[in-house]
């Protein structure tokens, strides 16, 4: 497989869950952006944030089903993506034309320090050698890592954003509460951010999918007590969780299951600890559909892993927590919260097997994916 491709590219069992929860909630997006936006050619493209590889089959995937609109002279210029080189970026861009790479860490970036955090950001102005100090490498790679982090913040907000990073949402070595943690309460402030165009308007919800793998088993007491925490008091918060979270897993007790179902206790645990973060930033999840849990299972060497995928859609508190006497979070976004997690904690995770999937199908869905990559790039290697 060519450098950059993504390993499971050709994974049957990620496709199942690309066009099973991903294709449908963007779908669905695309309606509610069509609904609040004048029918002309010119209304407004869904903005499409993703890791997708050199290979971007999820871009490909939207853009045949024209979720994804290009623009008039065949642009990607509403979806933007992360990789770690700028090689692969530029491998990425040959493949969707138009698009807008971050070589960076995704991390590193969002949670890089900017003297200038709450500095209006509507100017494209160069950068300057330093007033103060030498103009030397160092400084000058300093100030192009923080141009970068803020042409990622000024291209907020996004309608889906797509945070497929194939890794563990709480890592032990990690301090507390962990980077990706804090990287996610920086994205979902961003996201409060208004549109760009001369009108200024702010997006009333988005849609959101997050993976992660489960574990890792050695979770420090600090992570662990805060998914007990944050399970603990919602059991408590309402009588009628109990016997709910009893049937689920044969268990009344929070530390009990975390240490004889560590499996269960982190697939319940981590979309509370999601849908948390999202109150926290001033939106909820939308209780409609709840949180949709996909799972599958992947060898190694010396055994197997599993993946975690959540999909949700995510609404805009109201009014506001800047129109709001108190920061505290609306009735209807407390109401929605209870709700999404009474539904996690009844309705089981979709568990994804070759045994459970259409495996003919989602290889002709491939095929005509790749074949789309062949339009735009006749020369470039396949994955």
């Amino acid at each position: 497989m060519p450098p950059g491709f993504f390993v499971y590219e050709n994974d049957l069992l990620k496709h199942f869950v690309r066009t099973d929860g991903w294709l449908p909630v963007c779908r669905k997006r695309l309606r509610s952006i069509r609904a609040t936006t004048p029918a002309r050619s010119d209304s407004r493209r869904l903005r499409y944030f993703t890791f997708c590889a050199v290979g971007a089959i999820d871009v490909l995937m939207l853009d045949i089903a024209r979720v994804i609109r290009r623009s008039n002279n065949d642009r990607f210029d509403t979806v933007f993506f992360f990789d770690k080189t700028n090689e692969d970026v530029i491998e990425t861009q040959r493949r969707i034309p138009g698009s807008i790479g971050f070589p960076d860490d995704f991390v590193d970036l969002v949670l890089r320090e900017d003297p200038e955090e709450d500095a209006p950001l509507d100017s494209n102005a160069p950068l300057n050698p330093p007033e103060e100090g030498e103009d030397t490498h160092e400084v000058r790679t300093a100030q192009l890592q923080t141009s970068l982090r803020r042409d990622f913040k000024r291209a907020f907000p996004f309608d889906v954003l797509n945070l497929d990073l194939e890794q563990f949402f709480l890592v032990p070595g990690d301090e507390f509460p962990g980077r990706m943690f804090r990287a996610l309460r920086k994205l979902f402030e961003w996201q409060r951010r208004a549109l760009p165009g001369a009108q200024r308007k702010t997006v009333d919800g988005f849609s959101l999918m997050f993976t992660t793998q489960i574990g890792p088993p050695n979770l420090t007491e600090e992570y662990l007590n805060m998914l007990r925490d944050r399970l603990t008091e919602n059991l408590a918060r309402d009588a009628d969780l109990l016997p709910l979270f009893q049937t689920r897993t044969g268990l009344a007790d929070v530390r009990l299951l975390q240490e004889t179902q560590f499996e269960m206790f982190f697939k319940l645990g981590v979309p509370k600890v999601l849908a948390s973060i999202l109150k926290e930033e001033d939106w909820y999840v939308d209780a409609t559909q709840g949180i949709r849990t996909y799972e599958f299972e992947r060898p190694r060497q010396g055994g197997s892993y599993k993946m975690l995928h959540f999909v949700m859609d995510v609404v805009r508190q109201k009014p506001p927590y800047d129109r709001r006497d108190l920061r505290a979070p609306t009735a209807d976004a407390e109401a929605a919260y209870q709700e999404v997690v009474r539904q996690f904690i009844t309705e089981p995770e979709i568990v994804v097997t070759l045994e459970t999937i259409d495996q003919d199908s989602l290889q002709r869905s491939l095929e005509l994916i790749k074949a789309r990559r062949r339009k735009y790039c006749p020369e470039c290697p396949e994955g």
